[in-house]
């Protein structure tokens, strides 16, 4: 099956979305690091135009979500 692009709202190619617009929160995913807000994700830091941490994660807010989101075990 493949992914209808233009279906996605958001952030293009990532769904990111701010705390606005998200039904789920980066801050209950594997991939957000909360001492940083950094998301570790490697679709979203392969894809997201949003800004790079010094460790090549993307600054996401915690209140945010994008397609990737995986919630914490």
């Amino acid at each position: 099956m493949e992914l209808n692009e233009s279906a996605i709202k958001g952030e293009k190619g990532t769904g990111y979305e701010g705390p606005e617009g998200g039904a789920f929160r980066c801050s209950n995913c594997e991939y957000f690091n909360p001492s940083t807000d950094g998301c570790s994700q490697e679709d979203m830091k392969e894809k997201s135009e949003r800004e790079r941490l010094p460790s090549g994660d993307v600054l996401v807010e915690p209140g945010g979500c994008c397609e990737y989101v995986d919630r914490k075990k």
